[in-house]
């Protein structure tokens, strides 16, 4: 009976490590395919951003504090903010890290939040814009210089 509780012990020890390694490979799997859909839906953002011509001549106007950016329709320059809030609800839902956001959106929440003239026509003290308002004040309180140094700057 002897070799036979062995077996029956060594199954067990076997059938745990078994498990653990499947355990384990599984959560480093899970981290992967999180890190993988967080990047790809950044990139997906940052083209959208990118590529829509209504955005880029907005930010063109801001760039330079030019005044006729009060002539790019209400309706364009609602969206622009809209998509920084997408930004600011990627934040908030962990799917963006605040350091990311700062490095690759921060200047553009900047621009919009100073510029008088891309605000002429709309209600900046909106509740409609507290998400923008929020993501500006949380990107604002992160330091530029250490996120340059910082390891964490990964999806």
């Amino acid at each position: 009976m002897g070799t036979l509780e062995s077996i029956k012990d060594g199954s067990i020890v076997l059938a745990g490590a078994i498990a653990l390694v499947t355990f384990v490979t599984g959560t480093l799997e899970y981290r992967r395919r999180g890190r993988q859909e967080r990047a790809e839906t950044f990139v997906q953002m940052r083209r959208r951003f990118q590529e829509n011509p209504l955005f880029r001549r907005s930010l063109d106007l801001l760039s330079s504090d030019d005044p006729t950016v009060v002539e790019v329709s209400v309706q364009d320059r609602r969206n622009l903010v809209g998509f920084l809030e997408e930004v600011g609800l990627m934040v908030n839902s962990g799917l963006l890290r605040p350091e990311v956001a700062k490095l690759m959106f921060g200047v553009y929440v900047d621009l919009v939040d100073k510029s008088e003239h891309f605000w002429e026509g709309l209600n900046r003290e909106s509740k409609d814009w507290t998400v923008f308002h929020r993501l500006r004040d949380r990107l604002r309180n992160l330091d530029v210089e250490c996120l340059a140094r910082d390891a964490r700057l990964k999806f």
